[in-house]
């Protein structure tokens, strides 16, 4: 494979500040329900990233998915894995999961896998990385990946911005975040000190932006599966439907012409476990 280069920003080390103390907000069935509908699908493109740097290496034999969700980031692995499992601690989620004969969807935490060692070829993380206690994680992750194998770290961001109203980010600062704060949450970035620490080199790292469009309804859809909303919703302090009428209302400004062009980021971190060889897992 050859050589890749790195285009992340600097990222101040992990251990910089201690771990926040997060929580599980995808526990409700009905917030696992509204996250199989509601929050867009955008893996497949990050994966299409991955691949193109990683096609030498593929089908991969045997991939996992961590904090899979409702299971769009481990549908999103088909066409690059031969069997397929998507780990997540939430059974309600799991159970909004698509089933597939390659897939096997388990119950479980990213800082205690429930695998035997280097059992995976690839192991994947969308979204989820920042729920983590990183060091235990990786430490697991390690332990599960087979000599050579890669560790994908990515988020598609759902959120974006609007070119064409500059009033949006404002709004989102001062009206949405006074509404829905953000949720405690573990967002100290990998360093490639602290993955050489684990048994991982980095090998490519990037920032992407993307493009899609929203209608009012799919974009209040898509903050209604976020944590910030599912912690005051599901937390039984504000009813769904009045939640979704004021989003609709503070939101009805952005979308005059019906929709709505975001832009956003596709983040993915590819790392590898113990190089052998130069030669590729799988």
């Amino acid at each position: 494979m050859s050589e890749v280069t790195l285009n992340c920003p600097p990222a101040a080390p992990s251990a910089a500040a201690p771990a926040a103390v997060v929580r599980n907000y995808f526990t409700a069935p009905a917030a696992a329900a509204r996250y199989a509908t509601g929050r867009p699908s955008r893996q497949s493109r990050a994966l299409e990233l991955v691949a193109e740097s990683l096609r030498e290496c593929l089908p991969f034999g045997h991939a996992l998915d961590v904090g899979c969700g409702t299971g769009h980031s481990t549908v999103a692995l088909l066409p690059y894995a031969t069997r397929i499992v998507g780990l997540d601690s939430s059974s309600a989620m799991l159970a909004q999961a698509a089933a597939d004969p390659r897939i096997e969807y388990r119950k479980g935490h990213a800082e205690a896998l429930p695998f035997r060692a280097a059992h995976f070829d690839l192991v994947t993380v969308s979204a989820a990385y920042h729920w983590f206690e990183h060091e235990r994680f990786l430490r697991e992750a390690a332990r599960v990946l087979r000599p050579g194998g890669w560790l994908v770290l990515y988020k598609a961001g759902s959120i974006g911005r609007p070119e064409c109203y500059p009033e949006f980010a404002p709004w989102l600062r001062d009206v949405l975040r006074a509404r829905y704060p953000k949720v405690a949450r573990n967002s100290e970035a990998l360093t490639a000190e602290a993955a050489a620490e684990f048994g991982f080199s980095e090998a490519w790292c990037e920032v992407t932006p993307q493009r899609q469009t929203h209608t009012l309804e799919s974009y209040v859809n898509n903050l209604m599966t976020h944590s910030s909303v599912i912690r005051v919703v599901d937390g039984g302090h504000e009813p769904a439907d009045h939640a979704r009428a004021w989003l609709r209302a503070e939101l009805e400004r952005f979308f005059t012409g019906g929709q709505t062009e975001f832009t956003t980021e596709i983040r993915v971190h590819v790392l590898r476990r113990m190089p052998a060889g130069g030669e590729c897992a799988g």
